[in-house]
């Protein structure tokens, strides 16, 4: 039988998506699924309605789009499997491309399939505890929070192939299915740089218990953090991967370091502030993990090895901010099993306002594509999101 909660969010969604948000959301906090639904639902209207900058890999999407409509899915499938390894995302596209599907429900259901692993795992994990309206609340302010959302709306490819880590991790290390390590392998085939998680993936799987020796990896680890670039560059060398990945290594671990550039090249204060901010953060979060050293669980284990595996590229700013991504959903999934088990709420607030200001600094850099995007009034009733034209390469921001 049907929930008066979930009836009015049906109809509130039906309306206007935006406007039904607030009571969703408590939906979602008394862990109605029809809820947790239609909030899936609003992230690919979001993801659907926004309009990129012309640099973003989005744009370059649209193009893929356009130029798979004139393509084979041999040459398609070769010239990727070739030259990158990566074809799952532009199989889509070349697939949309082939029988009329818009480009725009593409982003749309790929959000919604990386919103919707995250989600699964946040629920898996709550719900070996009692209903509590209050953690509910903030463990989902959290959750909310957590996202990169400039990666997730601009970036895709990333964000897509890290829920799918983050799936073969829960399924595999914590829930202990032998088939979770398939997850990994699609992973992959998203996003090439997803292939560090999968020795980590063996080494969890295999000593699951050995708590002080991830302790010891992780302080070790910050040695990493004075360690010059050319001592990852040598040791990325010797790994000797060869072919597109070593081709793509270099692109991050030598002189083409695209956030390094952007630093060394631009003259503004506000993306330096940024930048340090951002590693602040991640230190904040480095600080929970010290502070509470003595706590156990396999969820710490995993964090703990994750952090100490993004320290080997703090060198190479690029790779370092991409898979720290990945291990702020782990430290929110750590923070949330432990707020539920040991029932102390001081450290979630600390976080909640860590990642807030993050989320701030999000919304200063994209305000322009919030704007265009969704303050016009196309983009307030469902009806009027349905009848909206197709967004088309002369709506990017330039």
């Amino acid at each position: 039988m049907i929930k008066r909660i979930d009836l009015l969010n049906i109809m509130l969604f039906i309306v206007s998506p935006f406007l039904a948000i607030p009571s969703i959301i408590s939906g979602v906090i008394q862990r109605s699924k029809v809820s947790l639904f239609l909030i899936i639902l609003i992230f690919g209207l979001v993801s659907y309605l926004y309009i990129p900058n012309y640099t973003d890999d989005k744009t370059r999407y649209f193009e893929v789009y356009e130029d798979f409509k004139n393509s084979s899915f041999a040459e398609m499938f070769s010239f990727f499997f070739i030259t990158s390894q990566d074809f799952i995302l532009q199989s889509l596209f070349y697939f949309a491309s082939q029988i009329g599907i818009p480009s725009q429900f593409v982003f749309a259901i790929v959000t919604m399939i990386t919103v919707s692993i995250i989600f699964y795992i946040y629920y898996k994990i709550i719900d070996k505890f009692p209903v509590s309206k209050s953690l509910g609340l903030l463990s989902l302010i959290l959750i909310f929070f957590s996202f990169s959302y400039l990666d997730l709306l601009s970036g895709t490819r990333f964000m897509f192939a890290t829920s799918f880590v983050l799936l073969a991790y829960y399924l595999g290390i914590i829930e202990k299915k032998k088939w979770a390590f398939l997850f990994l392998i699609i992973a992959v085939f998203i996003h090439f740089s997803t292939l560090i998680f999968i020795p980590i993936f063996f080494l969890l799987k295999f000593f699951p218990a050995k708590h002080n020796f991830y302790k010891t990896i992780f302080i070790t680890s910050f040695i990493f953090l004075v360690l010059p670039k050319t001592f990852v560059v040598s040791t990325f060398e010797l790994l000797g991967l060869g072919g597109a990945l070593q081709e793509k290594g270099k692109v991050y671990l030598n002189e083409d370091d695209f956030i390094t550039q952007g630093l060394t090249e631009s003259d503004s204060t506000g993306g330096l502030i940024i930048y340090y901010f951002s590693i602040l953060a991640l230190f904040i979060l480095y600080a929970y993990l010290i502070v509470t050293h003595k706590r156990k669980n396999i969820f710490r284990n995993i964090t703990l090895v994750v952090a100490a595996a993004i320290n080997v590229f703090y060198a190479t700013p690029t790779i370092f901010f991409r898979y720290a991504l990945v291990f702020k959903f782990f430290f929110s999934f750590l923070l949330i099993y432990e707020i539920y088990t040991y029932k102390d709420k001081r450290y979630i607030y600390i976080y909640i306002i860590t990642f807030l200001m993050n989320i701030l600094t999000q919304i200063i850099i994209s305000r322009n594509n919030i704007e265009v995007s969704f303050f016009n009034k196309e983009s307030l009733m469902l009806i009027t999101i349905i009848d909206k034209e197709e967004v088309s390469p002369k709506d990017f921001i330039y």
